[in-house]
């Protein structure tokens, strides 16, 4: 009977629009019921998205086919001490929250309201430190969270005393540190924060000992080099962590740590290097796919410390396929790396090349070429986010062969077109390029960014056969969304060739840009692709090639249910024969247009799914776009992510 009266007024409130009464725990619990919706009341300060992040119990996901969440007990409690805990954080202390039950429509549903009583912010009223004698005050009030008027977080107290203890450690300190808080006397919103500090003795570098000699049948001078830790230096624990790094950077070792050990009576830090060895030799195979190359097959050789002097050389094979599985390029080449140049942790490399490739085709024209190299190689790291590279590459052109496509040519005609044109050619350059990745996994990626740039000087002073000046950009974001597993993915790339020097032509074909045709076909730009602009084939946007480049691609990657997921997303871009061509129409979107002009940036949006699978995603995309022929939608296939 009881039951029957609150769903007659249950019924009757929403009948005469009035809210229907909140049902006690204990009707609730004696059911089972699931979530309908997560709600808060009383919420003023803290983003709904900010507490929404902390609970266990779960607005039902809008996909149709996922199962409903339960309601638990548990969970309602630990969702308001969560939630109590984020507003203590943004200093309310005196935050009190509680869970409220609404019955809904459907009977074995429940709306889970937190009702909040935010109280008031509790403010810092001033910072001190007692103790501090090696590191400036000044220097760790610019470092540590806790600041006079900033809102009373409990946090910044343990924060602040492994900050504390990092600055002291770079200072030849192991300090012990504590921190307190307590409200003002006058003023209960405001709090005074403390933090006694024992600095103990400071320590300077003792002995390194290197144990595990089994492992090192290298040489331990190939550990030696890779110590930050000096003997009479003063002990900075930062330096003890980059050492650590440093030797796993070597790929010598699958093991390396550092331990150290204070000698308080001498005031000396003493360090054990414990590292296990890497086995010498491997055996590596793989297979990709990107823009030109449809599918890549690769597979090499290596070994890690040739002659024990910490050499690394490599024998690698490269077969590319076109998207219909022709041939595109095989290339095999052997790789010398020194890591350490004359002395310097300078990484050098240098790489002799073979390779036979097709790289330039349109409807009446395809080139093939072999070709021969070698390449110097210098790169600086910075740290493992960022290098920067000095190459310079010699590549010899021994065969250069056209073949014209669909067309009865006469003798003389075909003459006249290749009147100028190279059978062999040599290019000779030097690139300057850097790379900053800060993203979190280069396969699948959540967040972080990635920047690349890269400045080629060919000819000149080089020599060769041809000269010009090459630059290219490339600028990619990745950002989480508040859904979970929602990732925003953005990139924006251009590209600029300017041919100088002597003229001399590397298409023979009649209605190529003039300046266009001075450059090699494999340094000019294309677009299109999997990887570029969807719903276009391998490079189908200025397929006699062109001298400048823009592209942006714009991704929403949505996971849906275990490793299947879906994006959605936009691509815009296009290649002209000359960046003084560029005009501002030229972005203007032309929908409904039957056919595009050659100036006019493509816009592509579409969707397409998602397999994210250990190795890399793969991808199926159905595109559309306003020129005739990419209206009906598109379908590729790729294996690796967009960007």
């Amino acid at each position: 009977m009881r039951a029957a009266r609150q769903a007659g007024a249950a019924l009757l409130g929403l009948l005469l629009g009035f809210p229907a009464p909140a049902a006690s725990r204990s009707d609730l619990e004696s059911q089972l019921k699931t979530v309908a919706a997560v709600g808060f009341r009383g919420r003023h300060s803290v983003s709904a998205r900010e507490l929404s992040a902390v609970l266990k119990t779960r607005s039902p996901s809008f996909w149709p086919w996922a199962e409903r969440r339960p309601l638990r007990t548990d969970f309602l409690n630990a969702d308001c001490a969560a939630v109590e805990a984020v507003y203590h954080q943004h200093g309310f202390l005196d935050a009190a929250v509680r869970d409220s039950l609404l019955p809904v429509r459907d009977p074995g549903r429940v709306r889970v309201l937190f009702l909040i009583q935010e109280g008031s912010r509790s403010r810092i009223f001033d910072v001190e430190f007692e103790g501090v004698q090696a590191v400036p005050r000044e220097a760790l009030r610019r470092a540590i969270y806790a600041r006079p008027r900033r809102p009373f977080n409990p946090a910044y107290l343990v924060a602040d005393t492994a900050i504390i203890a990092r600055l002291e450690g770079e200072h030849g300190h192991l300090p012990r540190v504590v921190g307190a808080a307590r409200r003002d006397e006058r003023d209960s919103l405001g709090v005074h924060v403390v933090y006694r500090v024992d600095e103990g003795p400071a320590y300077r570098v003792g002995a390194v000992h290197i144990v595990n000699p089994e492992a090192l049948r290298l040489s331990e001078k190939l550990v030696q080099r890779e110590l930050l830790l000096k003997p009479g230096s003063i002990y900075r624990q930062s330096r003890m962590q980059e050492s650590e790094e440093r030797l796993y950077e070597t790929g010598l070792f699958s093991e390396a740590q550092i331990t150290p050990q204070p000698d308080s009576t001498n005031r000396l830090m003493e360090f054990l290097v414990r590292v296990r060895g890497r086995k010498p030799r491997w055996l590596d195979a793989g297979v990709g796919s990107g823009t030109q190359e449809r599918l890549r097959f690769e597979g090499e050789w290596g070994h890690r410390n040739l002659g024990k002097h910490g050499l690394q050389g490599l024998l690698g094979a490269r077969l590319a396929l076109d998207k219909d599985a022709r041939f595109l390029l095989s290339r095999g080449e052997v790789s010398v790396l020194e890591p350490w140049l004359l002395g310097t942790r300078n990484r050098a490399q240098v790489t002799i090349y073979v390779e036979k490739r097709r790289d330039f085709r349109i409807d009446t024209l395809e080139i093939e070429k072999r070709a021969r190299g070698v390449a110097f190689q210098v790169q600086r790291g910075f740290g493992r986010l960022a290098y920067v590279r000095l190459t310079q590459d010699n590549t010899w052109v021994v065969d250069q062969k056209p073949r014209f496509l669909n067309l009865d040519l006469s003798p003389a005609i075909r003459d006249s077109l290749l009147q100028g044109f190279l059978p062999s050619y040599s290019t000779h350059r030097l690139q300057l390029s850097g790379l900053r990745d800060r993203r979190d996994n280069p396969l699948s990626t959540t967040r972080g960014n990635l920047q690349v740039v890269s400045a080629d000087l060919a000819g000149g002073p080089f020599k060769g056969s041809t000269s010009f000046t090459k630059f290219q950009v490339s600028s990619s974001w990745f950002m989480p969304l508040s859904r979970p597993g929602w990732v925003l993915a953005a990139r924006g790339r251009g590209g600029l060739v300017k041919p100088f020097g002597m003229r001399k032509d590397f298409i023979p074909l009649a209605g190529v840009d003039r300046e266009v045709a001075r450059v090699p076909t494999e340094d000019l730009f294309r677009l299109g692709g999997v990887n570029s602009i969807r719903g276009y084939a391998e490079n189908e946007i200025a397929s006699a090639g062109g001298l400048a480049l823009l592209n942006a691609n714009l991704e929403l990657r949505v996971p849906v249910v275990g490793l299947f997921g879906l994006e959605v997303f936009v691509d815009a871009g296009n290649v002209w024969a000359r960046p003084e061509f560029i005009r501002p129409g030229d972005f203007t979107p032309r929908l409904g247009r039957a056919e595009l002009a050659a100036g006019d940036v493509r816009y592509v949006f579409g969707a397409g799914g998602r397999l994210n699978l250990a190795f890399a995603p793969v991808r199926l995309d159905v595109a559309w776009g306003a020129e005739a022929g990419h209206r009906a939608g598109s379908l590729q296939f790729a294996v690796g992510p967009t960007f």
